[in-house]
């Protein structure tokens, strides 16, 4: 076999959190496995966008802590924030990240090749680098874990100078006076707390009228009023109808629900409208892949229209989180290499906005679980009753609702705005997978004082018998 020319058990194009995690289980299988990848091993969320965004935030939420430090007996002097140094600290975690993948895909015998896949034939990849063919790979499974990329409507003037993307703005080491943010969701409402808490005027201009269209409501409510009372400014129902740079200023033409125009104005702009499925030069085309709306189309074993060719991640559709992606990378090496692999249930899996105060979530909100023909109960609880959140300062506006059946008391869904949401979520996913119920968690015992403790309140709640309000 020369160098041009290998061969493995399964080959994987795209190294995220999909695929280099279904490398590594493979290897783990005892498959022959590659992995091949033309940037670096942890793709987007570890390079562009979970990781080096977190870190930030973190950075962002110790800034305003300092500021509040008063407030808990601390005096600290004059708070400053040290912008490329948080991106210096950025750099530092994403570099130490980056090394500990690479650690384990040695670790586990996976072969890295650096290099961009395109899919012949089944079986076939031919690998390119700087335009150049560079070798080819032969593998009886191959699995697809492309990611996505952030979505840039063709009529917007983008220069990476005003008008950036998640990816343009991640690398701007400076605050702008003003930004103009187009989108809510977790990507614009994200940069919007960073930047209003390091001293950016900001503008969020959503067309839904939610703040977080996908959030229950409560909470999107509650997370708006939060973030308009510390001075950001959050234009719902409004959508974007024209932009234009001139004289280094961003010019927005919107418009209001009722028709109404203005022209705003600030210093960038970013473009936070979603993401879109990286297929180009893939050979997915060639190979007569189904898509849907230009995503890969897979049946339960995560294999396309292609017998041999599988997807996985980003690249497969919604829901476009990390998690999920390497949840998918397990369980389609589990049907590659004929063991049982349970069914991803998408409804037991968490997403977290990484704000301040953290939004959480996982199941079903009140209107879908009424929409599907459930009769529905909920409870309630305010972390301004816990006394830890109390303690820690934390306690403004943040609530944890439970929804759940009537009938049977099945938990549908679980919303959390609050401190560290983010940690409690996943034990809240795990009850939901085990089908405990309502009454299930009221009888757990959690420690005192701890945050988790709103979560067997709003168990109680759901039967109007909480203890602390």
């Amino acid at each position: 076999m020369s160098e041009a020319l290998k061969e493995f058990d399964i080959a994987i194009i795209g190294g995220g959190p999909g695929g280099y995690v279904a490398a590594i289980k493979a290897a783990q299988l005892g498959l022959k496995t590659c992995l091949i990848e033309k940037d670096k091993a942890g793709g987007t969320c570890l390079h562009k966008g979970c990781i080096p965004t977190k870190s930030l935030l973190y950075s962002a939420y110790l800034y305003h802590l300092c500021k509040r430090s008063q407030e808990f007996g601390i005096k600290s002097g004059n708070i400053e924030i040290d912008i490329p140094q948080i991106h210096k600290r950025k750099e530092a975690v994403v570099t130490r990240l980056h090394t500990g993948v690479n650690y384990l895909l040695k670790k586990n015998k996976v072969e890295l090749i650096g290099a961009a896949g395109r899919v012949a034939a089944p079986g076939k990849i031919l690998l390119t680098k700087d335009g150049q063919e560079t070798g080819e790979v032969r593998a009886r499974s191959i699995i697809m874990a492309t990611g996505s990329a952030p979505l840039m409507p063709a009529w917007m003037p983008s220069d990476k100078r005003h008008i950036l993307s998640s990816d343009d703005i991640l690398r701007m080491e400076e605050a702008p006076s003003s930004l103009i943010i187009a989108g809510g969701g977790d990507i614009g409402v994200e940069f919007g707390y960073l930047y209003n808490t390091i001293g950016t005027a900001v503008t969020i201009v959503e067309m839904k009228e939610s703040i977080l269209p996908f959030a229950e409501r409560d909470v999107s409510n509650t997370l708006k009023r939060i973030l308009v009372k510390r001075g950001m400014k959050i234009l719902t129902e409004t959508s974007v109808e024209h932009v234009t740079v001139a004289e280094g200023r961003v010019d927005v033409e919107i418009k209001t629900k009722a028709g109404q125009k203005e022209v705003i104005s600030a210093d960038k702009m970013l473009v936070a409208l979603g993401r879109r499925p990286v297929t180009d030069k893939a050979g997915l085309e060639d190979l007569g892949i189904e898509l849907n709306r230009g995503f890969v189309k897979v049946n339960e074993r995560y294999e396309t229209s292609q017998p041999g060719i599988f997807a996985i991640g980003d690249v497969i559709g919604p829901p476009l989180l990390a998690h999920a992606a390497s949840q998918e990378g397990i369980l389609v090496v589990l049907h590659v290499a004929g063991k049982d692999a349970p069914p991803l249930n998408h409804q037991r899996v968490p997403n977290v906005n990484y704000c301040h105060p953290q939004v959480a979530s996982v199941g079903l909100t009140s209107a879908e679980a009424e929409a599907k023909g459930y009769e529905i109960k909920t409870g309630k609880f305010p972390f301004s009753a816990n006394s830890k959140a109390v303690i820690s300062g934390e306690e403004e506006g943040g609530l944890v609702k439970i929804v759940t059946d009537k009938k049977y008391g099945e938990i549908l869904g679980v919303h959390m705005i609050g401190p560290d949401v983010s940690e409690l979520i996943g034990g809240l996913s795990l009850a939901m997978s085990l089908e405990a119920t309502a009454l299930d968690i009221s009888n757990a015992i959690f420690p005192h004082p701890t945050l988790s403790e709103v979560i067997k309140e709003a168990a109680h709640a759901v039967e109007g018998q909480a203890i602390h309000i």
